[in-house]
């Protein structure tokens, strides 16, 4: 572990470039919005209404989503509860991410959630200082050794440090948005049908929810095709960089090791939305490991390729 003490300060222009990065993926998602409300409004002849109606939902979307998407993506993971039997493996791995905050140097809080699932596999989210989680699957958490446990937690470290977690959470909370309100919309209009059929509250407040929220997943609906564009915003390069990090400091076998694992292991695990994927250490729904290539869901290397990064970078 002394070998961490000699790793370099992060560096403020990558830190800067994210953080700038955050903002530029803002711009663009309204300016898209917005010139899908100018096309509408050209085609159907109706001056600026559209314009200016998807403007401001769009607006709408980008705050509510940057302020529940950190929520939301440790929501869906922690519906998947860990097992029990488990306990000493995550105070193991608990007093591992501590001992490496330690040695970066690393003051602020990172909380360690586990989630149950049989694939090697973590993911990052959070978008400021304080409110950033590791998520690691029981998998990881039993079948892999010390070293590669570490290199595992140094690789999603790296990403917090150099602000990657917050970018991409950033993408989440923007792009992601309309699929993150179509799903909440429609869970509370079945709800509301559910009440609707049971009789207990008046019907009339019930049809004018049922027609708001139908509203909103309509609009939704409309904004859906921007969210598949998030890959666009996604660069492999960062897997790549946060990879070489960790095999710095323990050895380029131990991170090839575990990358191999994490192919071995890997078992298709359901995120339900599609921009949450790219927040995870390897595809979570394996088509990096069967060598697929596709734009829309997947934003990874290949491990094959993340190999042999290492191999030609750390001779």
């Amino acid at each position: 572990m002394t070998k961490l003490s000699n790793i370099k300060k992060t560096k403020l222009d990558r830190k800067l470039s994210n953080t700038i990065s955050m903002y530029i993926v803002i711009v663009i998602f309204l300016t898209l919005s917005i010139l899908l409300g100018l096309i509408l409004d050209t085609l159907l002849k109706t001056v600026v209404v559209f314009t200016i109606v998807f403007g401001l939902f769009s607006l709408l979307q980008v705050l509510f989503g940057l302020s529940v998407v950190e929520k939301i993506i440790i929501r869906l993971m922690s519906l998947k509860s860990y097992d029990k039997t488990i306990d000493a493996e995550i105070k193991v791995a608990k007093d591992l991410l501590n001992e490496l905050k330690s040695c970066l140097n690393i003051q602020s809080d990172i909380e360690l959630m586990p989630i149950n699932s049989p694939s090697i596999n973590t993911l990052s989210v959070g978008r400021g200082e304080h409110t950033h989680t590791i998520c690691i699957t029981s998998g990881a958490l039993k079948k892999l050794q010390t070293e590669e446990l570490k290199a595992l937690l140094l690789h999603e470290l790296y990403h917090i440090i150099h602000k990657d977690t917050d970018y991409l959470t950033t993408v989440s909370g923007t792009f992601g948005s309309p699929m993150l309100i179509y799903k909440l919309s429609h869970e509370k209009i079945t709800k509301l049908r559910k009440v609707w059929n049971e009789g207990k509250i008046n019907k009339r407040k019930i049809a004018n929810g049922i027609v708001l929220h139908s509203t909103i997943m309509l609009v939704s609906t409309l904004f859906i095709p921007l969210s598949f564009l998030s890959n666009v915003f996604v660069s492999v390069r960062k897997e790549f960089d946060a990879d070489l990090f960790a095999a710095k400091i323990l050895g380029k076998e131990v991170m090839i090791k575990l990358l191999s694992k994490a192919v071995e292991n890997c078992y298709k695990f359901d995120t339900e939305f599609s921009f949450i994927r790219y927040h995870f250490f390897v595809d979570p729904n394996c088509t990096d490991a069967q060598g697929k290539i596709n734009f829309i869901s997947g934003t990874y290397p290949s491990i094959e390729e993340r190999i042999k990064h290492l191999e030609n970078k750390l001779i």
